[in-house]
Protein backbone atom coordinates (compact mmCIF):
# COMPACT_ATOMS: atom_id res chain seq x y z
CA UNK A 1 0.00 0.00 0.00
CA UNK A 2 2.90 2.44 0.76
CA UNK A 3 4.43 1.87 -2.41
CA UNK A 4 0.98 2.54 -4.05
CA UNK A 5 0.94 6.03 -2.35
CA UNK A 6 3.97 6.81 -2.76
CA UNK A 7 3.54 6.53 -6.51
CA UNK A 8 0.61 8.80 -7.00
CA UNK A 9 2.50 11.61 -5.37
CA UNK A 10 3.60 12.83 -8.58
CA UNK A 11 -0.04 12.49 -9.17
CA UNK A 12 -1.39 15.16 -7.45
CA UNK A 13 0.10 18.36 -9.16
CA UNK A 14 -1.86 21.20 -9.90
CA UNK A 15 -1.18 24.80 -11.84
CA UNK A 16 -2.84 27.76 -10.75
CA UNK A 17 -2.74 30.59 -13.72
CA UNK A 18 -3.50 34.13 -13.20
CA UNK A 19 -3.33 36.84 -16.05
CA UNK A 20 -2.49 40.38 -14.62
CA UNK A 21 -6.41 41.61 -15.13
CA UNK A 22 -7.55 38.08 -13.31
CA UNK A 23 -4.82 39.09 -10.27
CA UNK A 24 -5.68 42.27 -10.86
CA UNK A 25 -9.36 41.53 -9.87
CA UNK A 26 -8.83 39.70 -6.81
CA UNK A 27 -6.43 42.25 -4.93
CA UNK A 28 -7.80 45.57 -5.89
CA UNK A 29 -11.13 44.81 -3.85
CA UNK A 30 -8.78 44.73 -0.87
CA UNK A 31 -7.83 48.02 -1.24
CA UNK A 32 -7.53 50.67 0.31
CA UNK A 33 -4.75 49.60 2.80
CA UNK A 34 -4.61 52.42 5.54
CA UNK A 35 -1.63 52.47 8.07
CA UNK A 36 -2.23 55.16 10.82
CA UNK A 37 0.38 56.16 12.90
CA UNK A 38 1.57 59.03 15.08
CA UNK A 39 3.43 61.54 12.22
CA UNK A 40 0.54 60.54 9.54
CA UNK A 41 -1.99 58.48 7.80
CA UNK A 42 -0.92 56.13 4.86
CA UNK A 43 -3.27 55.04 2.39
CA UNK A 44 -2.66 52.89 -0.65
CA UNK A 45 -5.64 52.70 -3.32
CA UNK A 46 -5.98 52.02 -6.64
CA UNK A 47 -3.39 48.82 -7.11
CA UNK A 48 -2.23 48.12 -10.88
CA UNK A 49 -0.83 44.55 -11.03
CA UNK A 50 2.31 44.11 -13.59
CA UNK A 51 3.70 40.81 -14.26
CA UNK A 52 7.03 40.85 -15.72
CA UNK A 53 8.47 38.28 -18.10
CA UNK A 54 11.46 35.89 -16.47
CA UNK A 55 10.70 36.98 -12.71
CA UNK A 56 8.91 35.14 -10.07
CA UNK A 57 7.83 38.21 -8.15
CA UNK A 58 4.21 40.06 -8.90
CA UNK A 59 5.01 43.86 -9.39
CA UNK A 60 2.42 46.07 -8.84
CA UNK A 61 1.93 50.22 -8.71
CA UNK A 62 -0.37 51.93 -6.58
CA UNK A 63 -1.42 56.06 -5.73
CA UNK A 64 0.07 57.06 -2.58
CA UNK A 65 -1.31 59.49 -0.15
CA UNK A 66 0.45 60.56 3.27
CA UNK A 67 -1.83 62.56 5.51
CA UNK A 68 -0.44 64.40 8.31
CA UNK A 69 -2.19 65.21 11.75
CA UNK A 70 -1.65 69.23 10.57
CA UNK A 71 -1.64 70.37 7.15
CA UNK A 72 -1.86 69.14 3.49
CA UNK A 73 -1.95 65.87 2.17
CA UNK A 74 0.75 64.54 0.19
CA UNK A 75 -0.44 62.19 -2.76
CA UNK A 76 1.92 60.19 -5.32
CA UNK A 77 2.47 57.12 -6.89
CA UNK A 78 4.73 53.75 -5.28
CA UNK A 79 5.76 50.69 -7.13
CA UNK A 80 6.78 47.08 -5.67
CA UNK A 81 7.34 43.57 -5.72
CA UNK A 82 6.55 40.49 -3.62
CA UNK A 83 7.15 37.32 -4.12
CA UNK A 84 4.14 34.50 -3.86
CA UNK A 85 3.69 32.35 -0.51
CA UNK A 86 1.57 29.35 -0.23
CA UNK A 87 0.00 28.83 3.31
CA UNK A 88 -0.80 25.03 3.10
CA UNK A 89 -3.36 25.08 6.48
CA UNK A 90 -5.41 27.85 4.54
CA UNK A 91 -5.27 26.66 1.74
CA UNK A 92 -4.56 30.12 0.52
CA UNK A 93 -1.57 32.38 -1.70
CA UNK A 94 -0.30 35.65 -0.22
CA UNK A 95 1.76 38.20 -1.32
CA UNK A 96 5.30 38.59 1.15
CA UNK A 97 8.70 39.76 1.23
CA UNK A 98 8.02 43.05 -0.40
CA UNK A 99 9.97 45.55 -1.74
CA UNK A 100 9.79 49.47 -3.05
CA UNK A 101 11.42 49.65 -6.55
CA UNK A 102 10.13 53.20 -6.63
CA UNK A 103 8.26 56.22 -4.13
CA UNK A 104 7.11 59.09 -6.30
CA UNK A 105 6.40 61.73 -4.06
CA UNK A 106 7.56 64.57 -5.43
CA UNK A 107 5.37 67.19 -3.06
CA UNK A 108 7.00 65.70 0.07
CA UNK A 109 9.84 68.21 1.31
CA UNK A 110 12.98 66.32 1.21
CA UNK A 111 13.79 65.69 4.37
CA UNK A 112 10.91 63.84 4.59
CA UNK A 113 11.27 61.24 1.99
CA UNK A 114 13.30 59.00 4.15
CA UNK A 115 9.97 59.06 6.46
CA UNK A 116 7.81 58.61 3.64
CA UNK A 117 9.72 55.93 2.44
CA UNK A 118 9.58 54.11 5.66
CA UNK A 119 6.06 54.52 6.03
CA UNK A 120 4.99 52.90 2.80
CA UNK A 121 7.30 50.32 4.06
CA UNK A 122 5.45 49.94 7.02
CA UNK A 123 1.79 49.57 5.22
CA UNK A 124 3.51 46.82 3.10
CA UNK A 125 5.07 44.72 5.94
CA UNK A 126 1.75 44.83 7.88
CA UNK A 127 -0.57 44.57 5.74
CA UNK A 128 0.00 42.96 2.27
CA UNK A 129 0.75 39.61 4.24
CA UNK A 130 -2.53 39.67 4.99
CA UNK A 131 -4.43 39.70 1.56
CA UNK A 132 -4.82 36.45 -0.16
CA UNK A 133 -4.53 36.62 -3.90
CA UNK A 134 -6.26 32.87 -4.41
CA UNK A 135 -7.82 30.46 -2.20
CA UNK A 136 -8.45 26.84 -3.06
CA UNK A 137 -11.36 25.19 -3.68
CA UNK A 138 -12.37 23.11 -0.98
CA UNK A 139 -15.36 21.04 -3.17
CA UNK A 140 -11.86 20.34 -5.85
CA UNK A 141 -10.42 17.04 -4.44
CA UNK A 142 -6.69 17.39 -6.09
CA UNK A 143 -7.50 21.26 -4.56
CA UNK A 144 -8.23 19.92 -1.04
CA UNK A 145 -5.66 17.62 -0.47
CA UNK A 146 -4.02 18.98 3.04
CA UNK A 147 -0.41 18.55 2.09
CA UNK A 148 -0.83 20.32 -0.98
CA UNK A 149 2.30 22.65 -1.25
CA UNK A 150 3.81 25.52 -3.34
CA UNK A 151 6.68 24.32 -5.58
CA UNK A 152 7.61 26.72 -8.11
CA UNK A 153 6.38 30.00 -8.58
CA UNK A 154 6.74 32.04 -12.45
CA UNK A 155 5.55 34.44 -14.86
CA UNK A 156 5.21 32.73 -18.09
CA UNK A 157 3.76 34.47 -21.30
CA UNK A 158 2.39 37.10 -18.88
CA UNK A 159 1.37 35.38 -16.87
CA UNK A 160 1.80 33.86 -13.18
CA UNK A 161 1.69 30.28 -12.53
CA UNK A 162 1.88 28.58 -9.22
CA UNK A 163 2.94 25.08 -9.19
CA UNK A 164 1.70 22.96 -6.64
CA UNK A 165 1.63 19.30 -5.39
CA UNK A 166 2.15 16.74 -2.09
CA UNK A 167 4.81 16.88 -0.28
Amino acid sequence: MLIGLFGCKETFRREVVFTAAELQAKIAPQFPLTRQGTLAKVVLRAPEVLLKADSPRVSLRTEMEIVPPLGRAYRGMMAFDAGVDYKADKGEFYLVDSRISALDLKEVPGRYQALAHELANQVLSRYLEQLAVYRLDPDDFEESLAKLVLKKVAIEGGRLVLHIGLI
